[in-house]
């Protein structure tokens, strides 16, 4: 891939972008590194958060410190057992190498992790940007998911699911300042689930607002290469569900054998929805493509469907959600509530669930098919909650489970 985006990000260099231009403003008025660190010192305190800080990135910092991380502290965790030869690795290889020489000279890097955030593979373009790189253990073997590292492109783009850009002051460990990094995750092309990670990493003085683009074109290029071996039915499934998956509300597309779920669907969607789901999908087209919220499951309706027809044959559907919450009532996207920080109250409905089908006994490959997410994401959910229960095992865990009231029900094993 040789697009215009990288020849572009090559002919800016020595033009460094003011620091204000990848979002760091509030008003018109462009924060410094000292602001920012301020800033995030009141949300490390716990003194609260002004607004000058882009919302993406205050959750961020707000997440992290429920974690219990520290600023000044950068102790990241480490796996030599890289998958340099996944699926993933082997499709990602010739567009690293292609963009690592369309990017020679810029003082750039290309970093590419699994699921969980894990660096398998990164090209640097001089030998001495290699140096800085390894000086913040952005290298093979390392971990740079928030649960470890903090706010940072690669980290917090697996978080939200969606492309990510941090720049200096806004990355959450202090040792991360120096840098600005813009992550794009992978998806993969018959179920929609998150691969791993493709990141563009400057200096902060250097960055640019060419990076996101240029990552947003190196995901799709390895996720065109990981289409290859699929069927031109699933390749137009894929193609349908891309341009649908930035969605805000829960959007799914369900075919006879597939089904691919944006972040916000996985959360509402049980592994046994899909063949119900396509029975209601053909019947909701059949009439017109509007529902009248028919309810899929306790935790969501369907809204409306939209076809997807190969030479005239109906091969799947793009179905719109609407979450409903336990009691019934509709969840509206986008409200948060005021959980505390810490303890099994900070729990999110999506942790609790993996809490407890754990604490039940199961493996992360289970829970994961139990509630649609990756055994990588299930491992990243139990980070967080043992960082939030202050535990190291599951035996703690499901001693903890336990001795919870259980008015939301217990998982059937």
């Amino acid at each position: 891939m040789t697009g215009n985006a990288s020849c572009e990000l090559h002919a800016k260099r020595g033009a460094p972008m003011p620091r204000g231009r990848l979002g760091v403003q509030n008003g018109g008025v462009v924060r410094t590194e000292a602001d920012l660190r301020e800033l995030l010192g009141g949300v490390v305190s716990g003194a609260g958060l002004a607004a000058a800080v882009r919302p993406d990135i205050a959750e961020s910092w707000r997440r992290v410190v429920a974690g219990g991380l520290q600023p000044d502290r950068f102790d990241l965790m480490y796996d030599a057992d890289v998958e340099r030869d996944s699926r993933l690795a082997r499709a990602a290889a010739p567009v690293l190498d292609q963009l690592a020489v369309d990017l020679a000279g810029t003082e750039s890097s290309l970093v590419l992790t699994d699921g969980r955030g894990h660096v398998i593979d990164r090209r640097v373009s001089e030998p001495g940007f290699l140096a800085r790189l390894d000086a913040i253990l952005l290298a093979p073997g390392f971990f740079y998911d928030e649960a470890y590292a903090g706010t940072n492109g690669i980290g917090s783009a697996l978080s939200q699911g969606r492309p990510f850009v941090v720049a200096g002051g806004e990355h959450f460990a202090d040792l991360l300042t120096g840098m600005a990094c813009a992550g794009t995750p992978v998806t993969d092309p018959g179920n929609g689930h998150i691969l791993g990670i493709i990141d563009v990493t400057v200096s902060a003085e250097n960055a640019n607002p060419l990076m996101l683009p240029l990552a947003k074109r190196a995901a799709r290029e390895i996720e065109r290469r990981l289409l290859e071996g699929a069927s031109a039915t699933e390749r137009l499934l894929h193609e349908r569900f891309v341009h649908a998956r930035r969605a805000t509300r829960p959007v799914v597309l369900v075919s006879e054998y597939l089904l691919m779920a944006n972040i916000v669907a996985t959360r509402v969607l049980e592994p046994s929805d899909r063949p119900r789901l396509w029975e209601m999908a053909r019947g909701i087209i059949a009439g017109g493509g509007r529902s009248q919220d028919v309810i899929l499951s306790e935790h969501a309706v369907v809204t409306n469907c939209e076809p997807v027809h190969d030479g005239g044959v109906l091969v799947g559907a793009l179905v719109w959600l609407r979450a409903t919450r336990p009691d019934g009532g509709v969840e509206e996207h986008g409200t948060r509530s005021h959980r505390p920080a810490l303890g099994w109250a900070s729990l999110t409905d999506s942790e609790r669930s993996v809490a407890d089908l754990v604490a039940c006994g199961m493996t992360n490959r289970q829970a994961g098919e139990r509630l649609f997410l990756s055994p990588h994401t299930i491992d990243a959910h139990l980070r967080h909650i043992f960082n939030k229960l202050g535990i190291r095992s599951r035996v703690e865990l499901a001693r903890l489970v336990a001795e919870q009231p259980q008015a939301h029900g217990r998982p059937e094993s």
